[in-house]
């Protein structure tokens, strides 16, 4: 039988009696410290339990052909930190088991997932999708960048778990996420994350020494370079909306630097950040076109006969004016949160200020340092 036992965010001590036993009747005991750091006081006392606990590495978890071997015969015991099954890891393992016909049972356990939260008084329904921030992968930080703007735009909150890496005893320091995070907003420009975004730094989450400290990140940064946030294992939580009884709690489970904020109030659809930096460049690209209507008058004077000319310039000036009329239609639909229908209209202006291009061979966006990217 494979047996997956969580120990909580406590380690031993969390241990429940079921998972003593377990451990107790089981003909292998191994221990994995690879997803979420196991205090070596921990491993020494379970070793005292019985003293061939093995600590395994994450290639020996994720190949898993020696675990499967030997849960066919007899009781392996798989331990990790938190609930076993919130590493996808263990997951997997546990299928191949199940799918090799092999017997498996699971003991859950407290998970930082839903203390961190807990502990800061935050309600739990209201978390949105866990991500990670690291330093090794860029493009992580950037799924993890818009994991942040689509729980803001739910209004929940984000739980970002710190890069640890067991091999070479390294945590992503608070101060260090926090920066990589501003990385990201530097490169997205989505509004998603600045100086000014109130951040919880949930640290030791179940220990005797926790600390939990929420702020601005701005506020955060400063605290870190003061004061530091201690040993880890730290978290951090970017609230969304706030309820009442969630900002009364907060007061009282940390120490606060800042006044609790709503930061979905502060995010924008990037449909509404695009609409408003588009809509303003075509409006420049028609004051650029009515000039050249009132050029092209002033230079034809003595052609005021000419029925042509009159024709050509009043078709310009009704293509303009229509353009124009599209763009307010557009706007108007920004502002009832009408997306597609904002970016129909703003399409249709942009394509009667290019026909310009084509009539007259001028380019009313040449003033802009090139056209944003369609």
């Amino acid at each position: 039988m494979l047996i997956l036992v969580g120990m909580g965010i406590h380690g031993y001590k969390g241990l429940s009696v079921e998972a003593i036993d377990a451990i107790k009747g089981a003909s292998r005991v191994y221990i994995e410290a690879y997803t979420s750091p196991v205090m070596s006081k921990d491993i020494d006392t379970l070793r005292a339990l019985r003293d061939d606990v093995v600590e395994v590495h994450r290639w020996f978890v994720e190949d898993g052909r020696r675990i499967l071997d030997e849960a066919r015969v007899g009781d392996v015991v798989l331990l990790s930190y938190g609930d076993p099954l919130i590493a996808t890891t263990h997951i997997e393992l546990l299928v191949r088991a199940r799918s090799a016909g092999i017997a498996c049972k699971v003991i859950h356990s407290s998970s930082i997932v839903t203390a961190a939260l807990g502990e800061c008084g935050l309600h739990v329904y209201k978390l949105g999708k866990v991500a990670s921030v690291v330093v090794s992968n860029p493009i992580a930080n950037t799924s993890t960048y818009y994991a942040i703007y689509s729980n803001l735009m739910q209004m929940n909150h984000t739980l970002l778990l710190l890069e640890y890496d067991k091999e070479h005893g390294y945590f992503l320091a608070v101060d260090s996420a926090l920066m990589l995070l501003l990385d990201c907003e530097a490169r997205e420009h989505m509004h998603v994350i600045d100086e000014d975004t109130f951040a919880v730094v949930a640290s030791r989450v179940g220990m005797e020494d926790m600390s939990i400290v929420g702020g601005r990140i701005g506020s955060l940064l400063k605290y870190s370079k003061e004061h530091g946030f201690g040993e880890p294992p730290h978290t951090i939580i970017v609230t969304g909306s706030l309820h009442f009884t969630e900002v009364e709690a907060l007061k009282v489970s940390a120490t606060l630097l800042d006044e609790p904020i709503d930061n979905s109030k502060r995010v924008m659809r990037k449909a509404e950040i695009m609409l408003s930096n588009y809509i303003a460049r075509a409006y420049g690209a028609l004051s650029k076109a009515r000039e050249y209507i009132m050029h092209a008058k002033g230079d034809d004077v003595n052609k005021a006969n000419d029925m042509d000319m009159d024709d050509t310039i009043g078709r310009l000036k009704d293509m303009i004016d229509n353009a124009e009329y599209y763009l307010s239609d557009a706007e108007r639909f920004a502002r009832e949160h009408r997306y597609e229908n904002a970016i129909l209209a703003l399409g249709y202006a942009e394509g009667l200020i290019d026909a310009l291009r084509y009539l007259r061979d001028i380019d009313p966006w040449e003033s802009k340092k090139g056209r944003a990217p369609q």
